[in-house]
């Protein structure tokens, strides 16, 4: 059973798995970008596919930690101090990568982040 205060953790999984689509052998893979900054209360959360999640600089311009899923999806970087929004990239070569900003805020209500982009090919 997960503890109650994951339900925001599992928001990234959510949206991994709404967001990112098993590509064919003729599909194009298409950067997935959720505008919004997602309010959570911690940089963690459990992916439903194994992923590589990078959380990077200001506008991804560079790599700053990276982390693959454990056995079970999860993943988990430590707060900065100093810093209460980051940039992660969920990558998985089967699927279409997916940029989110989340905001750090201890009253972040505890929910999921789903996505639903169209896919080109």
């Amino acid at each position: 059973m997960i503890p109650d205060n994951s339900f925001v953790n599992r928001a990234i999984a959510i949206a991994v798995l709404c967001a990112l689509f098993v590509s064919s052998a003729k599909a194009v893979r298409e950067l997935v970008v959720l505008e919004e900054l997602q309010p959570a209360q911690r940089v963690k959360g459990i992916v439903l596919d194994p992923s590589t999640v990078t959380d990077c600089t200001e506008e991804w311009a560079a790599v700053l930690r990276t982390s693959t899923t454990d056995s079970n999806g999860q993943f988990r970087f430590s707060s900065q101090r100093g810093k209460s929004v980051y940039y992660l990239r969920f990558d998985n070569a089967l699927f279409n990568p997916l940029e989110l900003r989340l905001k750090l805020d201890k009253k972040a209500p505890q929910r999921a982040i789903t996505a639903r982009p169209q896919i080109g090919g």
